[in-house]
């Protein structure tokens, strides 16, 4: 069964990251003069690291083998194989640990070997590996339980053996070990279904053994392991395939058997076993790759085997095996 695991890069890609970012550095220093105009705020981009126990961040901005500017990291944290990151509106950080089925919760400006303010844990959780998770604007958390088959909602403010306000589960929903989940702007609940090959999409407010309304499935689609997903305003979707060492990004309201908008994918992409993909206000497309402890970013128009952007890689970036990548508002 497909699911998140140690990937590598293939050695031919190897050879050509050192190129590619040596190329990524020369272009970055070149520009910005001429009256160009200040630069495009940056904010902070979010990483869990799951071989490490970290939660790292990076400027929207950063390129090669850079610090992060903040790590998350020790025996207080409580981080144990962390698979993804989300923030709220309060300035807090969510991270889903996967080993101990919780989920960690963090003030915005933490460092180093800092305790969690909250942490969802216990019978009453229903919590099962959760590797996804959102925050919608009420506060409400919604998490991805892999090897329960279910998504479980609980209310803002939730801590310790928590009861989820709603379960979403059960034969009639589809759900095949799904991994991430997103809500478009009407609170419409996507899911990725890794082991499905499969999007599925519930009405807001889902309970039970609900119906899914649309279902994105089948050979055309090009999905291929689904672990990751973003959406634009626009209600544009975006997939992390990671089995398919891709993107695909589907129309509004797509269903079916339906052709991806695009697809980036490609050796000159240098995208290996993605676990994150993370959209930023500038048209930035940030995808993280487990198989090379990288992230890269790309213009969100970009389809084929194009090479990135920006990529942040190296021994100084902490980055190990990253999944379910975020960015905070401005990005």
């Amino acid at each position: 069964m497909p699911g998140r695991g140690r990937h590598h890069l293939p050695s031919g890609s190897l050879a050509s990251l050192s190129v590619l970012l040596l190329a990524i550095a020369s272009a970055t220093q070149g520009c910005g003069g001429g009256g160009g105009g200040p630069p495009p705020a940056s904010s902070a981009l979010f990483a869990p690291n799951s071989s490490a126990n970290t939660v790292t961040s990076y400027s929207s901005k950063a390129s090669g083998d850079r610090k992060p500017s903040k790590a998350i990291g020790g025996a207080n944290t409580n981080l144990q194989n962390p698979q993804a990151v989300a923030l709220d509106t309060q300035k807090l950080i969510y991270v889903a640990n996967k080993d101990d089925d919780s989920i960690v919760v963090f003030a915005r400006g933490s460092n180093g070997d800092t305790a969690p303010v909250h942490k969802i844990q216990g019978p009453d959780t229903r919590l099962l590996h959760p590797e996804g998770l959102r925050v919608d604007g009420s506060g409400q958390l919604y998490v991805a339980n892999a090897d329960g088959d279910t998504i479980t909602v609980y209310a803002p403010g939730s801590d310790g053996d928590a009861t989820p306000i709603a379960i979403v589960g059960g034969p009639a929903t589809g759900l095949k070990k799904p991994e991430d989940v997103v809500l478009d702007a009407a609170g419409n609940i996507y899911v990725a279904n890794t082991a499905g090959n499969s999007i599925t999409v519930y009405p807001p407010n889902s309970n039970g053994n609900a119906d899914f309304t649309r279902r994105i499935r089948g050979s055309n689609t090009r999905l291929r392991s689904p672990d990751a997903l973003a959406m634009d305003f626009a209600g544009t979707l975006y997939v992390a395939n990671a089995d398919g060492d891709s993107v695909t990004s589907y129309a509004p309201g797509a269903d079916g058997d339906v052709q991806p908008v695009t697809l980036i994918g490609g050796p000159s992409t240098l995208i290996s076993a993605p676990g994150g993909v993370a959209l930023g206000r500038h048209r930035d497309l940030f995808v993280s790759s487990s198989g090379a402890d990288t992230i890269v970013r790309f213009n969100v128009q970009s389809a084929g085997d194009v090479a990135p952007l920006a990529v942040i890689s190296g021994p100084k970036t902490g980055l190990s095996v990253p999944y379910g990548i975020t960015l905070s508002s401005g990005a």
